[in-house]
């Protein structure tokens, strides 16, 4: 059962019907064949997969991560209405990742009330299971990593089998009477630098686009290692949706309290 049962964030629905869970501070450096651990119900970055795993002499190579392609379209998926603070929170977070500044940008936001994102022009990765399947089978954990050993016992280890990410994010803001507001584009674009480029996201829109150089993961999926006795012996896969994320800011301190669409790690609500 969902710690956030009042959650209905269409962004984590439209997700779910895609089989993925969100990443809902996106970030650049998530990837198939990543692994996370569980600790105190988040899921925490571990480590690569061969930082952790030796491949046997005569067995199969790590899996490999398939080129960007296609995935699935989620336009017109808004997240919910964020209050504002927590709303630039969230963009400037976006907006550092995309290689942008942040100083002055709040600035154009100085009569919204609420902000919405939307990601367009997605792209997706992953990693075979089969082939993840197969190197688990064959290889061996490094005998230096006794904390991972321990961890992986208790089944607490997961590796990321694919991710979806979009180089353009798009930002709509309200004002207190949920009535679209009108961005200052050319502020907003001396605030946050050449590095990242802005436009109305379609002619006449409210809604302006973010697009940096480099593409952001927002959603994943992931499998659950069973071990035993220090064998590897299957995996489980992670529910779409059985994911949801906690309230963090881009400088660490924590929100009071979780809003539906926030967070830099995933917090595992069920198992």
């Amino acid at each position: 059962m969902s710690i956030f049962p009042a959650c209905k964030d269409p962004s984590l629905t439209a997700l779910r019907s895609k089989g993925y869970n969100v990443v809902q501070l996106p970030r650049a450096d998530l990837r198939p064949t990543q692994l996370l651990v569980e600790k105190s119900k988040r899921l925490q970055r571990l480590g690569e997969l061969l930082s952790v795993f030796d491949a046997a002499a005569d067995g199969p190579p790590a899996p490999p991560v398939s080129a960007d392609r296609p995935g699935p379209n989620i336009a017109g998926t808004q997240s919910a209405d964020l209050d504002v603070d927590l709303g630039l929170s969230v963009l400037r977070g976006i907006v550092s990742a995309l290689g942008g500044s942040t100083l002055g940008m709040d600035a154009a936001f100085a009569r919204a009330a609420t902000v919405q994102f939307e990601f367009s022009s997605t792209l997706e990765n992953n990693s075979e299971l089969a082939l993840i399947d197969r190197f688990l089978a064959a290889s061996q954990v490094n005998p230096h990593a006794r904390a991972v050993m321990e961890m992986l016992e208790q089944d607490q280890v997961y590796v990321v089998t694919s991710t979806l990410k979009a180089q353009r994010i798009n930002v709509a803001a309200k004002d207190s009477n949920k009535r679209s507001l009108g961005l200052d584009l050319p502020v907003i674009q001396d605030a946050i630098g050449a590095n990242v480029k802005i436009a109305a996201a379609t002619t006449g829109s409210s809604t302006v686009s973010f697009e940096g150089a480099q593409p952001l993961v927002f959603g994943f999926q992931a499998v659950r290692r069973i071990f035993d006795r220090g064998r590897y012996r299957t995996m489980r896969l992670v529910d779409a949706g059985g994911v949801v994320a906690e309230a963090v800011r881009p400088d660490g301190a924590a929100h009071g309290e979780p809003p539906c669409w926030l967070d830099v790690e995933a917090m595992l609500l069920d198992r």
